[in-house]
């Protein structure tokens, strides 16, 4: 229980916060969290503040237009983009780079899309990934 109450202390903003407070207001009214053990504190933890289908999401953003670089950095962007290909479960190399060229800043893009010579091809994302930057 020790464990739990300091874990819970540690959150301190937003639903985090406002969840901890519900936990350690029921432990003041009760006398006892409502967790028997850290795995059932676990487990509830993970159902409130995980995402239910992670790869359904990131799959999700990227056929839409929300992972595109904007005005991040390419750093950024690929930061962004590499935990979307994770979560998302794309293995396939021709896919991922289209994915990469398509919200990439469309100059960049097309600077390394027209090289004469060094392009790297569609099938080899880590190439697209080191020009890029």
């Amino acid at each position: 229980m020790t464990q739990i109450i300091w874990v819970l202390s540690f959150m301190k903003a937003d639903l985090a916060s406002q969840w901890a407070q519900r936990e350690l207001e029921l432990k003041a009214q009760r006398g006892t969290l409502q967790f028997m053990d850290w795995q059932e504190f676990e487990m509830e933890f993970r159902k409130d503040f995980t995402l239910l289908n992670a790869k359904a999401t990131a799959v999700n953003t990227l056929e839409g237009n929300l992972h595109f670089q904007g005005k991040h950095s390419v750093n950024d962007y690929l930061d962004q983009f590499c935990d979307l290909i994770y979560d998302s479960r794309y293995t396939d190399q021709k896919t991922i780079v289209v994915k990469f060229q398509r919200g990439l800043d469309c100059c960049i893009s097309s600077a390394i899309g027209m090289m004469a010579a060094g392009r790297p091809t569609d099938a080899d994302s880590e190439d697209w990934f080191s020009l890029a930057i």
